[in-house]
């Protein structure tokens, strides 16, 4: 899909760039002919005005250089005649003419029966005009007109072909820059749908084996199959824990091109925070994790107290399941300018530098050997990140031997809470 994108990218850019360089050299052409054709036709014109060639002396100013002629490159003469119809002279300018050619130009003009026209086989533009005593007929040779239309058609052609050239260049860059976060939302796409189907098919083959093995023994009582049961409940909870992450997230990047609409309202994170380092107490003593807590109080932000708790409870259930045996979860909430810094710190294994870039993607797990163990399915860091986003703030992990991993999150903050 990701080559077919690019290629209609391609070709349409290429549709596009094509059509504007034709129509724009398409005017140049036709300008430039318009005006070489044009400067024939003067040349033309002038050379049968006997001022064309010279300018008395006597009209001359004064320190001021003569007029020079404004067509010097293109090769005129005129032929005047007297009240004969006899050549009476010759006027020339850049080229020679005999008596028997202007004789036979002469008869090819006046057998034309027209003032002005073209003579193809001798190559000349020609125009006739009467004056006293007799005609002048001026001749412009049109090779210089006809080298100057082939030069320009063929630079403009060239010009053509190495713009489309290095605009095809461009736009293979310009595909593969353009397509790149397109090609990478594609591939996470696909790998999520991959993991999502992996983790959805394993409760689901765990509840079908269960089902099979109260089919085939019918005749046993609910509290003999009870283990079986208990089974099949556990994993469509688990089932049912993962669709609803999995429906968060789908919300979430539907609305990602978009301001996301949720309902925020002023509430106090201090209080929000302490319920829920009070709810883990328990969980931190089975798992005999020491927790404490540095909360300031009294610290208010705008938000959605759903997605807030939401948020609180999967860092507080990650630092309590990697903590470790007598580990300790430190959980502090400071305010900031403008902004409050919620931090959740755990001891146990550290998060090596490459495995920090990827811990907020979806179903990444560090450890991925207890995945069933701790029952987690690597969406809530993401979800965390979500939410995070959703109220305007930033999320990150720093983890080393020293200080543990640290999980920091920053929200702003109601002016009045400043």
């Amino acid at each position: 899909m990701i080559k077919k994108l690019r290629t209609r990218f391609i070709l349409i850019n290429m549709g596009f760039v094509i059509s504007i360089l034709a129509v724009v050299l398409g005017a140049f052409y036709l300008s430039n002919r318009r005006r070489i054709i044009m400067d024939t036709s003067m040349a033309l014109i002038q050379s049968v005005n006997h001022e064309r060639f010279q300018i008395p002396p006597d009209k001359v100013e004064f320190g001021r250089r003569p007029k020079q002629n404004p067509f010097p490159v293109i090769p005129v003469f005129v032929i005047t005649l007297n009240s004969d119809n006899a050549i009476e002279n010759i006027e020339e300018n850049n080229i020679t003419v005999t008596n028997e050619l202007a004789s036979s130009l002469i008869k090819l003009v006046n057998d034309s029966g027209s003032l002005e026209g073209y003579l193809k086989d001798y190559s000349l533009r020609y125009r006739k005009v009467s004056v006293r005593n007799g005609t002048k007929i001026g001749f412009a040779d049109q090779s210089y007109e006809r080298d100057s239309l082939e030069v320009l058609l063929v630079n403009c052609l060239l010009v053509f072909c190495y713009a489309v050239i290095l605009f095809f260049l461009l736009s293979l860059f310009l595909s593969r820059l353009a397509l790149k976060p397109v090609e990478k939302a594609w591939e996470q796409q696909n790998q999520f749908i991959a993991d999502a189907s992996h983790e959805l098919k394993t409760p689901l083959t765990v509840i079908l084996a269960n089902l099979q093995i109260l089919f085939s023994h019918k005749e046993r009582t609910i509290k003999e199959q009870e283990k079986w049961l208990i089974n099949t409940k556990e994993e469509a909870d688990r089932m049912k824990q993962l669709v609803e992450e999995l429906l968060f997230l789908a919300r979430s990047d539907a609305q990602s091109g978009e301001a996301v609409q949720i309902s925020k309202l002023p509430l106090n994170f201090s209080e929000l925070v302490l319920n829920g380092v009070l709810l883990f107490e328990s969980v931190a003593f089975e798992s005999k994790i020491a927790l404490d807590n540095d909360i300031e109080s009294d610290i208010f932000l705008e938000g959605s107290e759903a997605q807030l708790k939401q948020l609180i409870t999967i860092l507080l259930d990650n630092a309590c399941k990697y903590a470790g045996i007598n580990g300790s979860v430190s959980v502090g909430l400071k305010r900031q300018a403008g902004h409050t810094a919620f931090t959740i710190v755990n001891t146990g294994e550290t998060i090596s530098p490459t495995e920090q870039k990827h811990i907020f993607e979806r179903f990444y797990r560090t450890d991925k050997s207890r995945v069933r163990k701790e029952g987690g399915y690597g969406l809530g860091l993401s979800i965390a990140k979500t939410i995070v986003e959703h109220h305007k703030g930033k999320i990150s992990v720093a983890s080393s031997a020293e200080t543990g991993t640290i999980f920091t999150v920053t929200l702003p903050v109601l002016s009045h809470s400043q």
